[in-house]
């Protein structure tokens, strides 16, 4: 049986794609190339021919194999990619370093993550009634691990909390790109690019650029650096929402890290996913403090009247979704260190219980003043 929509592969000068059809990924990838960066060579299958796939493995294997076959070269690994109407970060399955004979179960698996409660959480959270289904983007995969002039990240063209016009991100070396994205690894900022992988710092700057000045918004990409050489692999455009709230006069700063979602933030402390969700289904403001962000914490993190980890970084899925939720957050805070029943932010002791306040505009956290 024929797919109901044929597969596409990108590229600059192929037909326009429709969101609806296509996703939000591909005609991301297909703006990019037409911008004439790089972007490495990619199929989408469509939404309704991603379904049928799912529903029966034998629908359209012969056009599958035959797409998958034109993109790959000998030794070629993929990334299988979901790609819905509008952007949903961190709801779906990404699945990396996959090879062509597994293509067709990699896509079964994206499809069917469209069903995991997470996602449910993401698009409420986001704004969507219900989950969009999805497309899928099939992409030869660049080595962000090749050697130490490798690495995966994230930018954008303007702070996306303060909107400052200045291109900022978080990149890791020898790491890839859902790992930066999870926020499950150390970070650094762009300017690390500098010294050891110059040119592909340039041409980023330069992308983001271009890319705003030509869209008249800010925008923001996910890449990989291989071997020196850059490779852009989503476009994103967003809105920057300003808030003006201060800390409480008296508050004592005991830490600081990088602010991800604006505005502040006062609870109480919790360390622990069913403790912090028992806590806020009694109307407690919780403050939720985590070494990183999983998927399965997005239902207590947008339910927190802020959030603080000691990994992660502004463009991570967990920012992305805070920002969406109006949750303050901030995120890769030095010093900080989680224990079952407290918290360290360098030789500062609080208490799980304990009350703090959070700054996600200037990135600041602090205990609220015991006079008054």
């Amino acid at each position: 049986m024929s797919l109901p929509e044929p597969i596409i592969a990108l590229s600059a000068d192929g037909p326009d794609l429709d969101p609806v059809v296509h996703g939000a990924k591909a005609v991301g990838l297909q703006q990019l190339m037409r911008f004439g960066l790089p972007v490495p060579p990619a199929v989408v299958v469509p939404v309704s021919s991603a379904r049928a796939i799912a529903a029966d493995r034998s629908t359209g294997r012969d056009e599958l194999r035959a797409a998958v076959g034109a993109l790959v070269r000998p030794g070629d690994r993929l990334a299988v990619r979901s790609g819905a109407a509008v952007s949903l970060p961190g709801a779906f399955e990404t699945l990396l370093d996959v090879a062509p004979a597994d293509v067709e179960a990699a896509l079964v698996a994206v499809v069917e993550s469209t069903t995991d409660p997470q996602a449910e959480v993401v698009a409420r959270v986001l704004g969507h009634e219900r989950v969009p289904e999805t497309a899928v983007v099939i992409q030869r995969q660049v080595d962000a691990t090749a050697d130490d002039r490798s690495g995966s990240g994230a930018a954008s063209s303007r702070h996306p909390v303060t909107g400052e016009e200045r291109a900022a991100g978080s990149f890791g070396w020898r790491v890839k790109g859902d790992a930066v994205m999870a926020a499950a690894v150390p970070v650094v900022s762009l300017g690390a690019l500098v010294d050891r992988v110059p040119e592909a710092h340039e041409r980023l700057v330069a992308a983001l650029e271009q890319l705003d000045a030509a869209l008249g918004s800010a925008v923001e990409l996910e890449f990989t650096v291989e071997r020196g050489e850059l490779w852009c692999l989503q476009l994103r455009i967003f809105t920057i929402v300003e808030k003006h709230e201060q800390l409480p006069l008296g508050a004592a700063i005991v830490a600081e890290g990088q602010p991800a979602s604006a505005g502040v933030g006062r609870g109480w402390v919790q360390v622990d996913i069913d403790s912090a969700l028992d806590a806020i289904d009694r109307n407690e403001p919780v403050v939720l403090v985590l070494e990183t962000s999983a998927p399965s914490d997005m239902a207590a993190m947008v339910r927190s009247v802020a959030v603080v980890t000691v990994l992660g970084g502004r463009e991570s899925h967990a920012a992305v979704v805070t920002r969406g939720a109006e949750v303050p957050a901030v995120l890769a805070v030095p010093g900080l260190q989680i224990a079952a029943d407290h918290v360290m932010f360098g030789d500062v002791r609080v208490a799980v219980g304990d009350e703090l306040v959070v700054d996600g505009t200037t990135g600041r956290i602090a205990r609220p003043s015991t006079e008054g």
